[in-house]
């Protein structure tokens, strides 16, 4: 192991102690893996509307130019190859990027797109970045741009900005047939119905042997696509030092229709889906929640799948609650790179870059995993071995895609 690696991550990690929180850092450090790091279908609610169901949040710096920043919102997934030309966005939700920037974990700038129209003509307008008129689960949408662009293609709605919102290919990668083997309680029947009884609780144990070997293992995301809204901009506006990012989608509260009630949240992958289960509506609940909620929400769901089914030691858990808690993507915009790195922030740069955010070609699930059930803590010393390790659990032997780009927009061309 690297010494400059691990001297950093052993710095974070007293430096958490002395803050009186669990060692954090070295959950992302070597490429070793998590769960799940998206977000599809979570919830019945996302099944019926599919169109405020978000996917996937990414952020990295242009490839060329290091003031700008790339932010990417996924939604509506699983669009089987040939249809991305019927595919549009839902005209009665609001999507919104959401921006903290003095380390209180309510959003200090909005980024909000609407659509108007249907079909390939359909219309984007959006506001921001902009102070926002209302903070929390209940939103406004602010004063659009009075340049209006249009679905699947690129447009500048300010000077310095580039949006596209359309149909790309699907970034994600992951195993999903066999997570869902393995963890039958995560997914959402797409019934729509909401599952809340508790015989699937005896689901929750993991199934099979684990996670299948290389050359067995299936990509099941690779041909699929989802709506994309993929924005750039200097680093300067959006504060340029170290902000908070997530995302959500809300939907209208009822006459007269000028607000929007939170339906969907989303910021590091693999929280939700994973580490809270979809019985009792743990999904449901922590997608209308804020960050500031996750302390008394999110950190009881990792807790309760750290102690079962994971069965990992008291210490361990505490190293994944302090990393993951509260929910949000940590960017450090002053970072003069051209590189993202998934909890880049959290560990000086130990997973390849100070940057943070994260790249479409980050394999967020092989580091989660090797956290929750793999050795990667305790080889570092920010706990003790409990002997627990399940090696089949540790990683899906499914890699990125091959269809990035590294010009705007950056996902691939539709399938």
């Amino acid at each position: 192991m690297n010494s400059n690696y691990r001297s950093s991550l052993e710095d974070f990690a007293q430096m958490k102690l002395r803050r009186a929180i669990f060692t954090a850092a070295a959950v992302c450090l070597v490429p070793l893996a998590i769960a799940k790091a998206s977000d599809h279908a979570d919830t019945a609610e996302n099944v019926n509307r599919i169109g405020a169901d978000l996917t996937d949040v990414y952020a990295f710096p242009n490839p060329h130019n290091a003031n700008n920043v790339v932010l990417v919102m996924n939604s509506h997934g699983l669009i089987p190859a040939g249809q991305g030309g019927n595919a549009m966005f839902d005209t009665g939700v609001l999507y919104q990027f959401k921006i903290d920037v003095n380390n209180d974990y309510v959003e200090d700038m909005v980024i909000q797109f609407r659509f108007v129209g249907v079909g390939q003509n359909q219309q984007v307008i959006m506001t921001g970045p902009m102070k926002p008129f209302m903070t929390g689960t209940t939103s406004i949408f602010g004063r659009p741009h009075p340049k209006v662009g249009k679905i699947n293609t690129t447009f500048s709605p300010m000077t310095g900005v580039s949006v596209f919102a359309g149909v790309r290919s699907e970034p994600f990668f992951l195993d999903l047939n066999q997570f869902y083997t393995i963890f039958p309680d995560r997914m959402t029947p797409l019934t729509g119905h909401q599952v809340d009884f508790a015989s699937i609780m005896a689901a929750n144990t993991p199934q099979a042997g684990g996670f299948r070997p290389p050359g067995q293992a299936m990509d099941y995301l690779s041909n699929l696509n989802v709506m994309s809204i993929v924005v750039e901009m200097p680093k300067t506006m959006l504060g340029g030092g170290v902000i908070h990012l997530w995302e959500t989608t809300s939907v209208p509260n009822g006459a007269p229709n000028f607000t929007y009630s939170q339906q969907d949240r989303l910021a590091r992958p693999l929280i939700n889906e994973v580490l809270a289960t979809v019985t009792q509506r743990r999904h449901e609940i922590n997608n209308k929640d804020n960050p500031t909620d996750d302390p008394n929400q999110v950190k009881n769901d990792i807790e309760s799948f750290m102690n079962f089914p994971a069965g990992r030691s008291a210490a361990i858990s505490g190293v994944i609650q302090a990393v993951l808690v509260p929910d949000v993507m940590t960017i450090d915009l002053s970072q003069n790179v051209t590189t993202a790195s998934y909890l880049g922030v959290e560990t000086g740069g130990a997973t390849g870059s100070k940057f943070g955010g994260r790249a479409l070609h980050d394999d967020v699930v092989d580091i989660s995993l090797g956290a929750i059930f793999g050795n990667t803590i305790p080889a570092l010393g920010l706990a003790p071995d409990d002997g627990k390790e399940l090696p089949t659990f540790t990683t899906d032997n499914v890699g990125p895609h091959t269809d990035y780009s590294d010009v705007f927009p950056y996902l691939g061309a539709p399938h």
